[in-house]
């Protein structure tokens, strides 16, 4: 929550073990506040190794775009909280870093609103297409809170992996694998 309410944002809700957050001033306030909580995680494992509790970890989406914010619901439960289609991308970026295995994932629309992209270090991952949209969105990791190591062997294998990425959409399956090996060993 600090890390949140520090980048000028607010909470929304929980839900689940999740938290929707908005950010009024903006894409850079919620990649900042994201950046912030994966940070600390290490720290927040440490004191839990203290105690004996496993590790945990976590996957953020950031997405930006327009949403309608008002009370939904019954006259019998209402609640106040925001709809749109920007809400559910960023809710499936969320979802999508369980199967990218990266930790922060956000859209092309965070990246194109953020006053200084070159603060960030991303890298391009995929499209996807929301259920019953046509259109597919771009989606790229932000790693700049990965441990050292990690951090520095993605931003020196960027250009080879987008170029990877970029001949498997092509359907040139084979170059793809080439690239992608090459980054690993």
């Amino acid at each position: 929550n600090p890390f949140i309410w520090e980048n000028g944002g607010y909470i929304d809700k929980y839900i689940g073990d999740a938290i929707m957050a908005l950010f009024p001033s903006g894409a850079g306030s919620g990649l900042d506040a994201a950046i912030a909580m994966l940070a600390h995680i290490p720290v927040y494992n440490s004191h839990r190794a203290a105690f004996g509790y496993a590790p945990i970890r976590i996957g953020v989406g950031v997405n930006t775009g327009p949403v309608m914010l008002g009370v939904i619901g019954h006259e019998r439960f209402m609640q106040g909280t925001v709809i749109s289609d920007a809400v559910n991308l960023a809710s499936r970026l969320e979802g999508l870093t369980k199967i990218y295995g990266a930790s922060l994932l956000v859209s092309n629309h965070v990246l194109f609103g953020l006053e200084d992209p070159n603060r960030y270090h991303y890298r391009f991952l995929d499209r996807v297409r929301l259920r019953g949209k046509e259109d597919t969105v771009p989606v790229y990791e932000v790693f700049n809170a990965d441990p050292p190591e990690l951090f520095e062997r993605k931003k020196r294998t960027r250009e080879a992996f987008e170029r990877g990425v970029y001949e498997y959409h092509a359907g040139n399956f084979m170059r793809a694998a080439k690239l992608f090996a090459e980054i690993r060993d």
